[in-house]
């Protein structure tokens, strides 16, 4: 069970200022079992309108100098590919919510896309493991 971080919850008054913000989302090791100490906080961000990369980064040195480190690492999950979208949804934890729609659009948007890529991935993954076994034997030696 994942646990939310006390200094995650202290981050909403930043997240509330930033009117380009939809809804952030927790996921990867921080705050799981899986933690160690070079653990990075790994935040999806679901944006209200398409942002460029210099405001990708100037949202990432902002939220840094507000909470005094760098161990975070912000995903645009508008931009990311649908796999990590949906890993994001499944495993992460909604921390912060300032746009309800655009929120529900983008949840809406990957629950639709979702399972058309989880199929052809399937189907991708099995011929390559099958090409892997034609080429290198199943002893893989």
């Amino acid at each position: 069970m994942r646990k939310v971080p006390v200094e995650l919850l202290s981050w909403q008054e930043f997240f509330q200022s930033r009117v380009e913000i939809a809804a952030v989302y927790l996921f990867g090791s921080f705050g799981t079992e899986f933690e160690h100490l070079q653990s990075d906080i790994d935040l999806g961000i679901v944006f209200t309108r398409s942002v460029t990369l210099p405001e990708e980064l100037e949202l990432d040195v902002a939220l840094s100098l507000h909470v005094g480190h760098d161990r975070i690492d912000l995903i645009n999950l508008n931009r990311a590919p649908i796999a990590l979208q949906f890993r994001a949804l499944r495993e992460g934890i909604l921390v912060y919510e300032g746009d309800y729609f655009k929120h529900s659009d983008f949840i809406e948007f990957v629950i639709k896309t979702y399972p058309d890529y989880a199929v052809k991935y399937a189907t991708f993954a099995h011929d390559y493991e099958q090409a892997l076994k034609e080429e290198y034997g199943s002893h893989g030696g």
